[in-house]
């Protein structure tokens, strides 16, 4: 069961004459810092410092991370609307588009100990959290994840 949020404990009673299990729903808060809208902000808002301000708020309430960062935040695009005084999450936000396809990018392979730089020309859009795929000046495919303005991250 998870340890925070909407959650339940189980009682048992296996001692009496007539064994038996009752299980009560529960939610636990986790109260921290983190960043809320300081006013109503549509969907597609690009965010700017003065639209955020610091707030306690329930890090429980969902599953997606709150955002505690405001520097971080400025430039991104909301995707959906948050009303004054809602916490902002990783869920709230449209995922960055790094790099499209068609872009010359810098590929970075890693590996244990070492690391490869090169360019290619990039297949895919690289939108943040998604595979996107480049070719490389060679003509090798390789598959990694956006990590930057036009640089993607092998891993070997």
């Amino acid at each position: 069961m998870p340890a925070w949020g909407r959650t339940r404990i189980g009682l048992r009673c296996s001692g009496g004459p007539v064994a038996w299990n009752i299980f009560f729903p529960l939610t636990v808060h986790v109260f921290a810092p983190g960043l809320v809208a300081a006013a109503p902000l549509p969907a597609g808002t690009v965010l700017e410092a003065g639209q955020l301000r610091p707030a306690e708020i329930d890090w429980a309430e969902e599953t997606s991370p709150p955002q505690v960062q405001a520097a971080a935040l400025v430039g991104r695009t909301l995707a959906r609307p948050l009303a004054a005084g809602e916490a902002l999450r990783l869920s709230n936000l449209r995922p960055r588009q790094w790099f499209a396809a068609g872009d010359t990018v810098r590929v970075v392979a890693q590996g244990r100990g070492f690391s490869v730089v090169g360019e290619g020309q990039a297949l895919s859009n690289g939108i943040e959290g998604q595979v996107a795929r480049v070719r490389t000046d060679t003509g090798r495919i390789v598959a990694g994840q956006p990590i930057g303005e036009r640089r993607i991250e092998v891993a070997l």
